[in-house]
Protein backbone atom coordinates (compact mmCIF):
# COMPACT_ATOMS: atom_id res chain seq x y z
CA UNK A 1 0.00 0.00 0.00
CA UNK A 2 2.85 2.35 0.87
CA UNK A 3 4.39 1.72 -2.55
CA UNK A 4 1.09 2.56 -4.31
CA UNK A 5 0.73 5.80 -2.37
CA UNK A 6 4.37 6.69 -3.07
CA UNK A 7 3.95 6.01 -6.83
CA UNK A 8 0.73 8.06 -6.93
CA UNK A 9 2.32 10.96 -5.03
CA UNK A 10 5.30 10.92 -7.41
CA UNK A 11 3.04 10.83 -10.47
CA UNK A 12 0.91 13.70 -9.15
CA UNK A 13 4.04 15.75 -8.43
CA UNK A 14 5.35 15.15 -11.96
CA UNK A 15 2.07 16.17 -13.58
CA UNK A 16 1.71 19.22 -11.34
CA UNK A 17 5.19 20.48 -12.26
CA UNK A 18 4.77 19.98 -16.01
CA UNK A 19 4.13 23.17 -18.04
CA UNK A 20 0.86 22.96 -19.94
CA UNK A 21 1.00 23.23 -23.71
CA UNK A 22 0.24 26.69 -24.98
CA UNK A 23 -3.20 26.87 -26.47
CA UNK A 24 -3.66 28.30 -29.92
CA UNK A 25 -6.67 29.07 -31.99
CA UNK A 26 -7.92 26.35 -34.25
CA UNK A 27 -6.48 25.89 -37.68
CA UNK A 28 -9.76 27.03 -39.23
CA UNK A 29 -9.68 30.34 -37.30
CA UNK A 30 -6.11 30.91 -38.50
CA UNK A 31 -7.11 29.94 -42.03
CA UNK A 32 -10.03 32.37 -42.01
CA UNK A 33 -7.81 35.18 -40.72
CA UNK A 34 -5.33 34.43 -43.52
CA UNK A 35 -8.26 34.47 -45.95
CA UNK A 36 -9.41 37.82 -44.56
CA UNK A 37 -5.92 39.31 -44.92
CA UNK A 38 -5.73 38.29 -48.59
CA UNK A 39 -9.26 39.53 -49.22
CA UNK A 40 -8.53 42.86 -47.48
CA UNK A 41 -5.64 43.45 -49.91
CA UNK A 42 -8.03 42.87 -52.82
CA UNK A 43 -10.67 45.22 -51.41
CA UNK A 44 -8.16 47.96 -50.68
CA UNK A 45 -6.66 47.62 -54.17
CA UNK A 46 -10.14 47.82 -55.72
CA UNK A 47 -10.96 50.98 -53.77
CA UNK A 48 -7.68 52.59 -54.84
CA UNK A 49 -8.35 51.62 -58.48
CA UNK A 50 -11.76 53.32 -58.29
CA UNK A 51 -10.20 56.43 -56.71
CA UNK A 52 -7.73 56.81 -59.58
CA UNK A 53 -10.55 56.23 -62.10
CA UNK A 54 -9.10 52.96 -63.38
CA UNK A 55 -12.34 51.05 -63.62
CA UNK A 56 -10.76 48.42 -65.87
CA UNK A 57 -8.40 47.56 -63.01
CA UNK A 58 -11.30 47.76 -60.55
CA UNK A 59 -13.14 45.17 -62.65
CA UNK A 60 -10.26 42.70 -62.30
CA UNK A 61 -11.00 42.47 -58.56
CA UNK A 62 -14.69 41.70 -59.11
CA UNK A 63 -16.31 38.39 -60.08
CA UNK A 64 -18.42 38.43 -63.25
CA UNK A 65 -21.41 37.28 -61.16
CA UNK A 66 -20.95 39.89 -58.41
CA UNK A 67 -23.89 41.66 -56.83
CA UNK A 68 -23.70 45.24 -55.59
CA UNK A 69 -26.09 46.73 -53.04
CA UNK A 70 -25.95 50.52 -53.10
CA UNK A 71 -26.48 52.99 -50.28
CA UNK A 72 -29.19 55.12 -51.89
CA UNK A 73 -32.77 55.54 -50.76
CA UNK A 74 -34.91 52.59 -51.90
CA UNK A 75 -31.75 50.96 -53.29
CA UNK A 76 -33.18 47.47 -52.77
CA UNK A 77 -32.32 45.73 -56.05
CA UNK A 78 -28.80 44.36 -56.47
CA UNK A 79 -26.78 45.67 -59.41
CA UNK A 80 -24.71 43.49 -61.74
CA UNK A 81 -20.98 43.98 -62.22
CA UNK A 82 -21.52 46.03 -65.39
CA UNK A 83 -24.16 48.22 -63.71
CA UNK A 84 -21.90 48.65 -60.69
CA UNK A 85 -18.95 49.81 -62.79
CA UNK A 86 -21.24 52.16 -64.76
CA UNK A 87 -22.47 53.63 -61.49
CA UNK A 88 -18.89 54.10 -60.26
CA UNK A 89 -17.99 55.83 -63.54
CA UNK A 90 -20.78 58.35 -62.96
CA UNK A 91 -19.03 59.55 -59.78
CA UNK A 92 -16.02 60.50 -61.88
CA UNK A 93 -18.22 62.71 -64.10
CA UNK A 94 -19.14 64.95 -61.14
CA UNK A 95 -16.14 64.54 -58.79
CA UNK A 96 -12.39 65.00 -59.17
CA UNK A 97 -9.33 64.40 -57.00
CA UNK A 98 -10.98 61.37 -55.41
CA UNK A 99 -8.93 59.85 -52.61
CA UNK A 100 -9.70 56.76 -50.56
CA UNK A 101 -8.32 57.18 -47.04
CA UNK A 102 -8.80 53.67 -45.72
CA UNK A 103 -9.14 54.00 -41.97
CA UNK A 104 -9.30 50.28 -41.23
CA UNK A 105 -10.38 46.96 -42.69
CA UNK A 106 -11.60 44.38 -40.22
CA UNK A 107 -12.73 40.77 -40.60
CA UNK A 108 -16.37 40.04 -41.20
CA UNK A 109 -17.92 37.54 -38.81
CA UNK A 110 -20.12 34.51 -39.26
CA UNK A 111 -23.34 35.53 -37.50
CA UNK A 112 -23.82 32.10 -35.92
CA UNK A 113 -20.30 31.53 -34.56
CA UNK A 114 -18.99 35.12 -34.42
CA UNK A 115 -15.75 33.87 -35.94
CA UNK A 116 -14.04 35.37 -39.01
CA UNK A 117 -15.65 34.23 -42.26
CA UNK A 118 -13.20 35.75 -44.77
CA UNK A 119 -15.35 38.78 -45.59
CA UNK A 120 -14.02 42.32 -45.21
CA UNK A 121 -15.59 45.30 -43.47
CA UNK A 122 -13.92 48.51 -44.55
CA UNK A 123 -14.13 52.02 -43.12
CA UNK A 124 -13.01 54.76 -45.50
CA UNK A 125 -13.03 58.55 -45.57
CA UNK A 126 -13.45 59.60 -49.18
CA UNK A 127 -12.10 62.99 -50.18
CA UNK A 128 -13.13 64.64 -53.42
CA UNK A 129 -14.12 67.89 -55.08
CA UNK A 130 -17.13 68.72 -57.23
CA UNK A 131 -16.24 69.37 -60.86
CA UNK A 132 -19.38 71.50 -61.21
CA UNK A 133 -19.21 73.84 -58.21
CA UNK A 134 -15.84 73.23 -56.51
CA UNK A 135 -17.35 71.99 -53.22
CA UNK A 136 -14.98 69.72 -51.30
CA UNK A 137 -15.99 66.57 -49.45
CA UNK A 138 -14.85 64.32 -46.65
CA UNK A 139 -17.44 61.56 -46.71
CA UNK A 140 -17.47 58.67 -44.21
CA UNK A 141 -18.05 55.30 -45.84
CA UNK A 142 -18.60 51.78 -44.53
CA UNK A 143 -18.89 48.71 -46.70
CA UNK A 144 -19.05 44.93 -46.36
CA UNK A 145 -17.35 42.87 -49.07
CA UNK A 146 -17.73 39.13 -49.60
CA UNK A 147 -15.17 37.37 -51.76
CA UNK A 148 -14.94 33.92 -53.33
CA UNK A 149 -12.12 31.35 -53.10
CA UNK A 150 -10.35 33.11 -56.00
CA UNK A 151 -10.26 36.37 -53.97
CA UNK A 152 -12.74 38.09 -56.28
CA UNK A 153 -15.45 40.34 -54.86
CA UNK A 154 -18.81 38.61 -55.18
CA UNK A 155 -20.96 40.94 -53.08
CA UNK A 156 -20.77 44.44 -51.64
CA UNK A 157 -23.15 46.28 -49.31
CA UNK A 158 -22.41 50.02 -48.99
CA UNK A 159 -23.44 52.45 -46.26
CA UNK A 160 -22.86 56.19 -46.82
CA UNK A 161 -24.71 59.35 -47.86
CA UNK A 162 -24.42 58.97 -51.63
CA UNK A 163 -27.57 60.98 -52.26
CA UNK A 164 -26.24 63.97 -50.31
CA UNK A 165 -22.90 63.98 -52.10
CA UNK A 166 -24.47 63.73 -55.55
CA UNK A 167 -27.07 66.45 -54.80
CA UNK A 168 -24.44 68.84 -53.43
CA UNK A 169 -21.90 68.09 -56.18
CA UNK A 170 -24.56 68.78 -58.84
CA UNK A 171 -25.78 72.04 -57.25
CA UNK A 172 -25.05 75.27 -59.08
CA UNK A 173 -21.93 77.19 -58.12
CA UNK A 174 -22.64 79.70 -55.33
Amino acid sequence: MKKTILVMATAISLFACTNPQATTSTGSDDAMMAEFKENAKVVESALQAFAKNDLAEFGTYVSDTAKFHGPGFNDTVAYTKAQWIERLASFHTILKDIKANIEVSVPGLDTATFKPDGSVRTYVIWQSESIINGNKYNNKFYSVFKLNADHKIIDEDQYFDATGVVADAMAPKK
